[in-house]
């Protein structure tokens, strides 16, 4: 079986508008879901008691107020309790007005009776205000504003003491500020100095740089000419004849070598160097030992 457009979209729309019912009435506090009982109860004022505020039992919610009608000497309170709930509610149960919180507004509490008969669904509950509501919520208005009060006090404490630290920083700042300010007046005249020096200095660097230039490209020729000249060559040829001889003396030939290698002959050498340092000495303290003059001749036999 098919069905037309027209018919799909009637169906979409009866489904949105039970779900938009449904949705209303469960932020208004009642859940279709679930099966409940209606009961009356009457006040002279309502102290503030709304449609959809709480309805509950020791605490628990057990349902809501339904709808609120004003007469002419009192106002009529529907309410809607689950009717799993019919059992914990006497006949004889009061419907109390109640402060349900500094933030919550006021609800109804049910204060169970003793009676032995249970309150049926549509029946009239007695109601009344919890009589020190009013003062509750004065006292409870009283310890916030005295909690407002301390919080004031604390945030001027606060504000004060930062007054009082953002006012030294501020003079401090001052100060050196100040000191900066006579720092530079004290030395603006050697700055000013210093860079009339490095622009006379760089104006000096600008009018030689030609020299300068021309001063590297010689020193670039010469070394270019010292490279090309046979000094380089004849560099070489010294080296290695130096190192010709530093190798014959480590190989030992000739009296060199011998000198470096012969430990012995190094000591006698020495050896003998002292003996003829001490003939020497001898000789010129003692020149008669070794030579003899007479002027009428000498005794032959006498050495």
């Amino acid at each position: 079986m098919r069905f037309s457009k027209e018919f799909k979209i009637g169906v979409f729309a009866v489904a949105v508008l039970l779900l938009s019912w449904w949705g209303i009435k469960w932020l208004g506090g009642q859940n279709l879901l679930h099966k409940v009982n209606t009961y009356y109860t009457y006040y002279e004022d309502v102290a503030g008691l709304q449609v959809s505020s709480r309805v509950t039992l020791r605490g628990v919610n057990v349902g809501n107020v339904k709808a609120i009608e004003l007469g002419r000497d009192s106002v009529k309170v529907t309410l809607s309790v689950e009717s799993k709930y019919t059992a914990l509610i006497p006949e004889n149960s009061v419907a109390e007005i109640c402060s349900a919180g500094l933030m919550g507004g006021v609800e109804i509490s049910l204060l169970q009776g003793d009676a032995t008969d249970n309150a049926l669904p549509n029946s009239t509950l007695q109601g009344r205000i919890q009589p020190d509501m009013l003062g509750e919520l004065s006292s409870k208005g009283t310890e916030l504003m005295e909690g407002m009060t301390k919080t004031v006090e604390s945030v001027n404490r606060l504000l004060a003491q930062s007054s009082e630290q953002f006012t030294s920083f501020v003079a401090n700042l001052e100060r050196v500020s100040s000191s900066i300010d006579s720092i530079v007046a004290t030395t603006a005249g050697d700055i000013k100095g210093a860079m009339a020096d490095i622009e006379e200095f760089t104006s000096v660097l600008a009018a030689s740089a030609d020299n300068i230039e021309r001063t590297i490209e010689n020193f670039d020729a010469l070394v270019a000419d010292v490279a090309e000249k046979e000094i380089v060559a004849e560099l070489n040829t010294t080296l290695e004849s130096l190192s010709a001889t530093l190798n014959a003396l480590n190989e030992g030939d000739g009296t060199a070598a011998k000198l470096l290698s012969d430990k012995a002959l190094y000591e006698s050498l020495t050896a003998a160097g002292e003996n003829l340092g001490l003939l020497l000495e001898d000789l010129k303290c003692n020149p008669t030992r070794y030579v003899h003059f007479s002027l009428f001749g000498g005794n032959a036999d006498k050495r």
